[in-house]
Order: structure tokens, then sequence, then C-alpha cells
């Protein structure tokens, strides 16, 4: 089971999460309380190697996404508000994630990108579990305490957790995220 630990502002919980096995790390680059600063995250993401890193955008410039991506050396771009062709040309560079508030109607795509499905959009509210006919990755509402059974229900090939393994926003709890990747990963 592929797991992502989102919204990651400290190294410290960035470091936790690649020790405990993480498979990925998100860092909020557009508006929200988890939003790090770019010049914070440029004295340390350098030092995260062999771990997917992910940068999380809504509604940015396509360009202004790239150039950022850039700099920072991120791997993946997680794309909320919609894509379209503007953004056709950051799947040369980059591995894309499509967040989707529903499975409803995945928007065919002349790229590839992996589906994430968070109907709260980011807001971390727990919905209906439901399984979807491809590969997609689980958000919204999970904890250590709910992972196992959610993955039973809706087998997705991933998940990401974000406000369920903190201890405020952005703060991670070390217990909390171990306990959630063990979950995951069971």
């Amino acid at each position: 089971m592929w797991v992502k630990i989102c919204g990651i502002t400290r190294y410290a919980d960035a470091l936790r999460a690649q020790c405990y096995g993480a498979d990925a790390i998100g860092f909020v680059l557009t508006e929200s309380p988890r939003r790090i600063a770019v010049s914070e995250l440029k004295n340390w993401i350098g030092r995260i190697t062999d771990m997917e890193k992910v940068g999380v955008f809504n509604g940015e410039d396509p360009v202004a996404i790239y150039r950022l991506a850039r700099e920072l050396g991120l791997d993946t771009l997680q794309l909320h508000g919609g894509i379209d062709e503007r953004h056709n040309f950051l799947a040369r560079d980059f591995r894309l994630i499509e967040a989707l508030e529903s499975a409803d109607v995945i928007p065919e795509r002349r790229f590839e990108r992996r589906i994430l499905l968070d109907a709260s959009r980011g807001r971390g509210i727990r919905s209906a579990v439901a399984r979807v006919d491809q590969a997609f990755i689980m958000a919204g509402g999970l904890d250590p305490q709910n992972v196992r059974a959610a993955i039973g229900a809706a087998r997705p090939a991933g998940v990401d957790v974000s406000s369920g393994v903190e201890v405020a926003p952005g703060i991670k709890d070390r217990e909390k995220m171990l306990k959630f990747i063990q979950e995951a990963k069971a």
C-alpha cells in the first residue's frame, strides 16, 4: 500500500515519515493552514532522498507551478481545482496526481496521472467509502483508527493523510504517524 503523509511543515516530521515507512510526503504550496513557506522548505528539502516529494497546488498558474517545482526538486505535483490543456506540459517533467471530489466522472486525459479522491477537499472530513473501477488514492478523514477498515472497504492503490496524524495544522504527531503507516501497510 502506497502511503503519503501530507501537510509536512517541519524537517523532523519529514524524516520521521520516511523512517516509519511512508512512500511520499506532501508539501502544501497553496493557501492552507498547512502551507509551508517556500524559503523554509528550500532550507531542507534537498536532504530528503529516496522518497517521493509531492507539491500540493490549487488553481495556481501552471508555469508558476512548474518553476517552483523545479526550484524545489519536487517529484510529483498534486493538482486540485481542475486540470485542463494548460497543464499538459507538466506531465513531461513531473508525475501528476489529479485531486477529485468524486469518482462519478473521472475525466479522460492525454497524459498519465494518478487519481486522488477526497470529497472533503482537504478538510479532513470523512466521506462514504466506495470502490472505484480504477486505481486511486483515498484521502479525507483517515486516521490510524479507521485506515485499515477504509482500505478493506474501498481497495485503493494508496492512502493520503494529513489532519488524521496531527496535533495541530502542519504539526505531526509521531505516534499517530507511525500507527497510521503500520495500519495502512498491514
